[in-house]
């Protein structure tokens, strides 16, 4: 008999070192693909999802809702809810003061919304400024633009834009040296502003219509001044692996931040400032148009 329970006893140790030896595979080849597949997304480091979400809190609300309805208790099926959010975006991405960067644990979360004004305005802006609130208002939430927020996906594209956006983002938001790498086109914005892009919507034979988008940078003429990446002004490239002047290319977002700026129209400056003719000055559309003030 003792014999036979030592027997088991090694059995069942040898089966759970077994398990344990899988057990690590598996989360080293989740590791691996989370890697390989965190091209621009953000992901959170936690160890728990009770970080985020309640598991159930749906079903029960719909519980509730139909018990008030029908005054009976709801006899529930056995189809199981998605789990909702323990607080929105706006839970971890705002804040009481200025800071536009925090670190919360093993991560770093970029601040959209400040109590007050933003000590440095990361790469999308704030929603601080009344400008920004234009995106919140007319879309109605935060996943609007940012289709697929979730903090452990592996194919939501660039800052949870879309499986279809590329870019490479940088960890610190731009608010420190770095910056972020987009993806050349229109890509970003043409969702809800094609009438913005394309030939037919910003050339006529009059001239102009519109600012052009996904345009090529010149490197020679009044665009030459342009020679160094500037984060206030910020252009795309056909390849992210070779983000060269050469291939550079203007954007919605070399003019505008999506989340706000102390400007009408989400400018990134001041454009009643910007007067062709009036000085050496080198900021806003004379980042570009490096001849125009002269």
């Amino acid at each position: 008999m003792i014999m036979y329970k030592s027997l088991n006893n090694i059995r069942n140790y040898s089966y759970l070192r077994k398990a344990g030896f899988i057990l690590s595979i598996f989360w080293v080849a989740i590791a691996i693909i989370a890697l390989f597949s965190s091209t621009g997304t953000a992901h959170l480091n936690t160890k728990c999802c009770t970080d985020c979400h309640v598991f159930h809190a749906r079903e029960d609300k719909e519980k509730k809702e139909k018990a008030s309805k029908s005054k009976k208790l709801y006899a529930s099926s056995k189809k199981l809810y998605a789990s909702t959010l323990e607080l929105a975006c706006e839970g971890c991405h705002t804040s009481k003061d200025s800071k536009t960067l925090v670190k919360s644990g093993e991560n770093t979360i970029p601040i959209v919304k400040c109590a007050r004004e933003p000590e440095v305005s990361l790469a999308g802006g704030n929603f601080y400024y009344s400008s920004g609130q234009r995106h919140l208002k007319k879309t109605g939430h935060c996943t609007s633009c940012h289709k697929d927020v979730r903090h452990h996906a592996t194919e939501a594209g660039y800052r949870f834009l879309g499986k279809d956006i590329e870019g490479i983002g940088d960890p610190m938001y731009e608010y420190g040296d770095g910056h972020n790498i987009y993806k050349s086109g229109n890509q970003y914005c043409i969702a809800c502003h094609a009438n913005f892009c394309g030939s037919e919507n910003q050339r006529s034979s009059a001239g102009w219509i519109r600012h052009p988008t996904n345009s090529p940078l010149p490197l020679d003429g009044e665009y030459a001044g342009y020679k160094a990446y500037r984060k206030d002004v910020p252009v795309c490239y056909p390849d992210l692996k070779k983000p060269e002047r050469s291939t550079a290319r203007v954007m919605c977002m070399s003019c505008h931040r999506p989340h706000g700026t102390p400007y009408n129209f989400l400018l990134r400056w001041d454009y009643n400032t910007i007067l062709a003719g009036s000085g050496n000055n080198s900021t806003g559309c004379f980042a570009c148009h490096t001849t125009k003030d002269l």
